[in-house]
């Protein structure tokens, strides 16, 4: 395990590799929300997003436009993936997964409600015959793609927030419950392997090597073998780190922050090579492309950015500013601020985003800021919003506080940031 001083070591060894650019309207314009999820084509000629918008668009890397915009979910589309003969898989917020044809058809050649929760993750085999999902049900459902049915199963306590077919055909999940499991490849239910986690995972990707790297909530990215538990960690981030993405065929990795720094990683040995700053708010969504050259990341402010991944530098050309920071005061509070501004504003005259404004929140009732579109869970609650309760709100997760919210999960684990916010609210929200 990091020390404290190999932490602080390694973080100056990041600070070092820094490599800073603005938004760049030509890379991938077209989502009305945050991106979060994104898948890249074998080929790395296609890329597949979801956003909150609830659209899903797959995109041509050669021109940066959309080839295909698709739209079937209630809700977030949360989770994308690439099939065998240019078919495409969608997973929502709904809970339902959505199969698409290769051609341009306007609905999904299959629609299923697998999940009583929204779908967190679709993971597909090398091979292409195997597809599962897993859920914030805890669940995870496991079929042929050339057959309808397919088998559900209980994998874990709790969100199952990652997922990843193994080089032979196993299939790896990690849940909240702080477990990593391996199943039988012959018995999709059954546990192969289990390997207990030192905080909460975020997400997995599954390396050249057939390597586990899990990103946690402790701001630290783990490369699990399978078989030998942790075989390494590099602490990133004093803040969650919430997606990591690796290349089927090189040696790279990386891994996003909810404050919008992006690691860019050796995946043998972790020794980071570039840290990207994209400046669009958090980066929920990571994506490489299988040779490990391209990096594509989804970000708070709508857009998909391209990055040469070999090198560190931005691929798009031409500038145009993600969200505007309001009132930065300078103070902790306003830096903590910076993570829920792609999606919230301040002033009384800037309207809503991705989430309702929070201009006027304090002592006003849950799902009634005008002109949102609230999803019928939170209209039915009867929280207050103050200072205590948007606090408690970052202290559990809107996932246990505000179940059935749009909101992407996230908590601040420290309560003298939470304190700082709160104080940064009160100043700017009146």
């Amino acid at each position: 395990m990091f020390s404290r001083f190999l932490r602080r070591a390694a973080f100056a060894a990041f600070v070092s590799s820094v490599t800073s650019a603005a938004a760049h309207a030509e890379d991938l314009r077209g989502h009305g929300g945050p991106v979060g999820a994104l898948a890249v084509s074998e080929s790395g000629s296609q890329v597949l997003s979801g956003s909150f918008d609830t659209r899903s668009i797959l995109w041509s890397t050669q021109t940066a436009a959309a080839a295909r915009i698709m739209r079937v979910h209630e809700g977030n589309v949360t989770a994308v993936a690439f099939l065998p003969e240019g078919r495409l898989a969608t997973g929502g917020q709904d809970g339902r997964l959505a199969i698409w044809a290769a051609d341009d058809a306007t609905v999904p050649e299959e629609i299923e409600p697998l999940h009583e929760a929204p779908v967190a993750m679709i993971a597909v085999s090398d091979d292409g015959a195997l597809l599962a999902t897993g859920g914030w049900d805890g669940r995870i459902w496991l079929r042929r793609l050339d057959q309808a049915e397919g088998t559900g199963f209980d994998a874990h306590q709790g969100p199952v927030n990652g997922l990843g077919f193994l080089p032979e055909g196993r299939l790896a999940s990690v849940g909240q419950d702080l477990r990593l499991r391996v199943w039988s490849a012959s018995d999709a239910a059954s546990l192969a392997n289990m390997v207990d986690l030192p905080s909460p995972p975020s997400s997995l990707a599954v390396t050249h090597t057939g390597l586990l790297a899990v990103t946690s909530a402790d701001g630290v990215l783990r490369l699990v073998d399978p078989e030998r538990g942790i075989v390494s960690e590099a602490a990133l981030s004093e803040r969650p780190v919430v997606t990591v993405t690796a290349a089927a065929q090189a040696p790279v990795v990386a891994a996003a922050s909810v404050e919008g720094h992006v690691w860019i990683l050796d995946a043998e040995t972790l020794e980071v090579r570039h840290l990207l700053q994209p400046d669009q708010g958090p980066v929920w969504s990571l994506g490489l492309d299988a040779g490990g050259r391209r990096l594509f990341t989804g970000g708070g402010d709508g857009l998909i950015r391209r990055w040469d991944a070999s090198t560190g530098a931005a691929l798009g050309s031409g500038g145009a500013a993600g969200p505007q920071e309001e009132y930065d005061d300078a103070s902790r509070g306003a830096q903590v601020w910076r993570s829920c501004a792609a999606c919230h504003t301040l002033a009384s005259d800037d309207g809503n985003r991705a989430g309702p404004t929070l201009h006027g929140i304090f002592g006003r009732q849950i799902g009634t800021a005008e002109g949102y579109d609230y999803s019928q869970a939170l209209l039915d609650m009867d929280i207050i919003w103050t200072p205590q309760t948007v606090s408690e709100l970052f202290e559990h997760g809107p996932e246990a506080y505000t179940p059935g919210t749009r909101m992407p999960e996230q908590r601040i684990t420290s309560a003298e940031d939470r304190a700082a916010l709160m104080e940064f609210l009160e100043r700017a929200t009146q």
